[in-house]
């Protein structure tokens, strides 16, 4: 009675294990999502989140996104009277911001004021172009294809870093006594998640092996 119901259990742990493919397919860890926030043009931050644990599984592939809203303006100080600026070249305001991760990932933004052409008058700031609200996104991931960049993923409590980099340039046609400069500020969102391959869970492997046996034993019966 005892060899039967060893049987018994062994075949119904390989017809459990085998109805159940969902388990032990490929799954999404829960999406990391954390805040950024931009107060000037030129800066750079770091947005950390938790690296892969390795015990759940292998890791199948890496994903982040940044999205949020940003405002750019475009403003001169005239020291002189009225004036002209943007002639032959309009004035304009350019925001180029860069979000990467380990191994050289990246995604970019990028806002530029409309060009500005036009009479100025003394004092200021004055502000001669605005983009207000812009969306900006990007994207990035990689996949099982390169194990060595996966790597850089994987680790304890906030092992990975995803860099920010804002940089402001601004061009066009002033005379000697206008100062142009610019300004803005941006906000959003980070996430990050893994895609991995779940590890059979210790009992499970026990189970499996209790079938294999099982069905062992039937197959010597059979023969005998």
């Amino acid at each position: 009675m005892m060899k039967k119901s060893l049987i018994a259990a062994g075949i119904m742990a390989v017809g459990l294990i085998a109805a159940a493919p969902a388990s032990a397919g490929a799954l999404l860890t829960p999406t990391q999502t954390k805040t950024f926030a931009f107060n000037n043009l030129d800066q750079n931050f770091s947005v950390t989140f938790d690296g892969f644990d390795s015990t759940l599984g292998m890791l199948m592939s890496v994903h982040w996104s940044f999205d949020g809203l940003a405002t750019l303006n475009n403003a001169v100080v005239n020291l002189d009277g009225e004036q002209m600026v943007g002639d032959p070249v309009p004035l304009s305001a350019i925001w180029d911001i860069t979000v990467s991760s380990p191994v050289g990932l990246s995604a970019s933004a990028s806002l530029q004021t409309p060009g500005f052409t036009g009479l100025v008058p003394p004092g200021g700031p004055t502000t001669v172009g605005t983009v207000a609200d812009a969306p900006i996104s990007g994207m990035a991931w990689i996949e099982n294809s390169d194990p060595v960049t996966l790597a850089a993923y994987i680790g304890g409590t906030n092992s990975v870093s995803i860099d920010f980099h804002g940089e402001g340039t601004q061009g066009g046609s002033v005379p000697a006594t206008i100062f142009s400069g610019n300004n803005g500020f941006a906000n959003g969102t980070v996430s990050i998640y893994y895609d991995y391959n779940l590890v059979p869970e210790p009992l499970s492997l026990g189970l499996f092996g209790l079938g294999l046996a099982g069905l062992a034993a039937t197959r010597r019966r059979k023969l005998v």
